[in-house]
């Protein structure tokens, strides 16, 4: 195999991603402002079925992917058993974390990055006035599903096969 073949394997381009609403159907089940739009680049990101790539290319040391959070939506609280790292490719959003009875507020634009340790509890609200462009890296190939504080998604992702 050439190595341009070889690279062409391990290329997604963004005309190739599915704008996928439906991988977190359950969230926005329970409230609408849980939607967003996930596109898959490199592994499943935690999903349901880590083997479900949606077209991403198949991960061998941490996920990546974009979601794209409409203005007013939000990410609810949960926690990974793995360190995760949100860009903010566009727009503003507000990363607030939780440790025992601490509560940290971070305030990020465009280029700005945080990385939240394994375990950290945080939720992300779209704080700006156009879509929030997250890139999202989980530091594992296959990480297990996120592990949501609030026990009605936890039910409800239970339910997911």
């Amino acid at each position: 195999m050439s190595l341009s073949d070889k690279l062409a394997a391990r290329t997604a381009r963004f005309e190739e991603r599915r704008a996928d609403w439906t991988v977190f159907g359950f969230e926005t089940a329970k409230d609408p402002k849980f939607a967003r739009i996930q596109r898959r680049y490199l592994g499943a990101s935690g999903s349901t079925d880590p083997g479900d790539l949606r077209g991403g290319i198949p991960a061998t040391a941490f996920t990546m992917s974009i979601q794209t959070v409409p203005v007013g939506n939000m990410i609810p609280m949960h926690c990974h058993e793995t360190e995760e790292v949100f860009f903010i490719l566009d727009g503003q959003c507000l990363v607030k974390c939780y440790d025992g009875d601490e509560v940290a507020e971070l305030h990020l634009g465009k280029w700005d990055l945080v990385q939240l340790p394994i375990g950290l509890q945080h939720e992300l609200f779209n704080t700006g006035e156009v879509d929030c462009q997250v890139q999202t890296m989980l530091s594992a190939p296959k990480p297990r599903r996120p592990q949501y504080r609030d026990p009605d998604l936890l039910a409800l992702q239970a339910a997911v096969p």
